[in-house]
C-alpha cells in the first residue's frame, strides 16, 4: 500500500467510519461482493477506525486473540459476537426480502 492509500485509509476513512451511518454504509456495500472475507476485511477497518482489537475485546469482554481469528480473512464470527461487536458501534443486523424475481 502506498503512502497516499494509507494517508486515506488511517485519515480519511476511519474518521468517517467513526459515525455509525457512515460504517454502516460501508459495511453494506461491502456486503454486496460475492467475496464473503471482503465484509470481513471492511469490519476490521471498522474496528481499527473506533480504537483496534484490543477494546472491542475489553467492550464484549472476549479474548483479543480469539477475535483477531474470528475476523480475519478467513474468519467465521459467531453470530453473538458478530452482534456483539455490531452493538459497540451502534451498529445492527437487518435481513430484508431479496427482489423476487420475474
Amino acid at each position: 500500500m502506498g503512502k497516499r492509500s494509507i494517508k486515506y485509509k488511517e485519515g480519511y476513512l476511519y474518521e468517517q467510519l467513526k459515525k455509525p451511518k457512515e460504517a454502516a454504509a460501508y459495511l453494506n456495500e461491502c456486503l454486496k461482493d460475492e467475496d464473503p472475507s471482503i465484509f470481513l476485511i471492511a469490519l476490521r477497518d471498522v474496528i481499527k477506525a473506533n480504537g483496534g482489537m484490543s477494546k472491542l475485546a475489553e467492550e464484549i469482554e472476549r479474548n483479543r486473540e480469539s477475535l483477531y481469528r474470528s475476523f480475519s480473512i478467513n474468519g467465521n464470527p459467531g453470530i453473538n459476537t458478530l452482534v456483539d461487536a455490531l452493538d459497540v458501534y451502534g451498529l445492527e443486523i437487518n435481513v430484508k426480502p431479496m427482489r423476487l424475481h420475474a
